[in-house]
């Protein structure tokens, strides 16, 4: 009668139930038998006979001892009760599941960003050290959508999760394996998605100048220009177009999913805001106030025979508060969100035009028609441009040498 094998155990936790699994050539079998020995010392640990057709068997829970090293043998019965030959013996080992979690997920798994930095937490009391491990990406329905390389790094189990979608639910996870095999699982980790802030100008692309000793400084905008009569002034880095009207009707065309954001005071008013149109698709933004002191905005989107309508939440807030409005359109759907920060400074803005301002606050930023963007009004350097190197120049000071 031939001998039974045994398939290879991994590494498994003797705190909890471990099934072996046999391979068997011969008659059915009614009953399998496993023994284990502690391999230092060659003495019996566990004889246990079931009867079952199934060729597996369970070690139960507690029966061993993490942190050591085992001998198995394995024997089947057939229907007559005729035991098998004892297989050949087999080495195993068991280690105490490692600590093996996230330990940088924000509070109720909210993260604020587009990227988001998962961090890996791992601790194992044997001392086992981890080989390999990969990070994954689900939707909301578990269905996968990301697979990392395989990682090695011990020190930093880590993984930058980039382009994540705004209001998406998503599941994050992570598998590894230790340098003994035992399989180790974060499980699945939901985190929800949503930009608080969004910025206009969060992408901007800098190339070293070493010659000049600074850094240009270009952003992913276009430029277009107006086409119209009337004058406009600046203030603050915004247009003021209280009683006015701005046209641009060249220079750009929106063909396919988009995203535009308008940043803007004094939004309390029922007023039409802005008006897109290629001559056979548009849309119109407009804001109105409702008797019970609350603001809407409103996206009206001509659809065929039929109007597509998207409110905003109500709002409530100051004139000198600044609004953030963002239209998005994706695979033809349309989402509309406002954002509103108490109060307004002047630092930090963006100017856009041909000719340099002249009332830019400190921080603020140029960006002129070839879409070059500059720093103005900054006032913690001086740009020195003379022949010889200057003697007393200060930290972020700049020679760029002779005009």
């Amino acid at each position: 009668m031939a001998k039974p094998m045994i398939q290879k155990i991994l590494p498994f936790d003797a705190n909890k139930p471990a099934e072996i699994s046999l391979s068997w050539t011969g008659n059915r079998s009614h009953a399998n038998r496993i023994i284990i020995y502690d391999n230092e010392t060659n003495d019996l640990i566990f004889d246990d006979m079931v009867s079952t057709f199934s060729l597996k068997h369970t070690i139960p829970a507690y029966t061993l001892t993490n942190g050591k090293k085992y001998v198995i043998q394995a024997q089947t019965y057939d229907e007559e009760n005729i035991a098998s030959p004892l297989s050949d013996r087999v080495l195993f080992y068991t280690f105490e599941t490692p600590d093996f979690c996230f330990n940088n997920i924000p509070e109720n798994g909210k993260v604020t960003n587009a990227s988001f930095l998962a961090s890996i937490y791992y601790y194992s009391s044997d001392f086992e050290d981890i080989s390999t491990y990969k990070f994954y990406l689900y939707d909301s329905t578990k269905r996968q959508l990301l697979e990392s390389k395989p990682l090695n790094d011990s020190l930093k189990i880590n993984y930058q999760y980039c382009g994540l979608e705004n209001n998406t639910v998503y599941y994050i996870r992570c598998l590894g394996v230790t340098v003994n095999g035992l399989e180790l699982d974060t499980g699945f980790i939901e985190i929800s998605v949503k930009y608080e802030n969004p910025n206009a100008y969060a992408r901007l692309y800098t190339t070293a100048l070493p010659s000049q000793g600074c850094v240009k400084v270009d952003t992913n905008l276009i430029i277009i220009q107006y086409n119209g009569t009337d004058s406009f002034e600046y203030a603050d880095g915004m247009i003021n177009l209280i009683d006015k009207t701005l046209y641009y009707n060249e220079g750009f065309l929106i063909e396919d999913d988009f995203t535009v954001i308008i940043k803007g005071i004094n939004l309390w008013q029922n007023a039409e805001i802005l008006k897109m149109s290629n001559g056979k698709q548009g849309l119109t933004l407009s804001s109105h106030i409702y008797h019970e002191g609350k603001l809407r905005f409103r996206l009206l989107v001509p659809n065929g025979i039929s109007n597509y309508l998207l409110y905003s939440d109500p709002q409530v807030f100051e004139n000198q508060d600044m609004v953030t409005i963002v239209i998005r359109r994706k695979n033809n759907v349309y989402q509309l969100k406002v954002f509103v920060e108490l109060g307004f400074t002047p630092e930090g803005n963006i100017w856009y035009g041909t000719q340099r301002p002249v009332n830019a606050e400190k921080y603020d930023s140029w960006i002129n028609v070839q879409g070059d963007t500059f720093m103005v009004a900054k006032d913690d350097y001086t740009t020195y441009l003379d022949d010889i190197e200057p003697s007393d120049a200060e930290v972020n000071d700049i020679w760029i040498g002779g005009a």
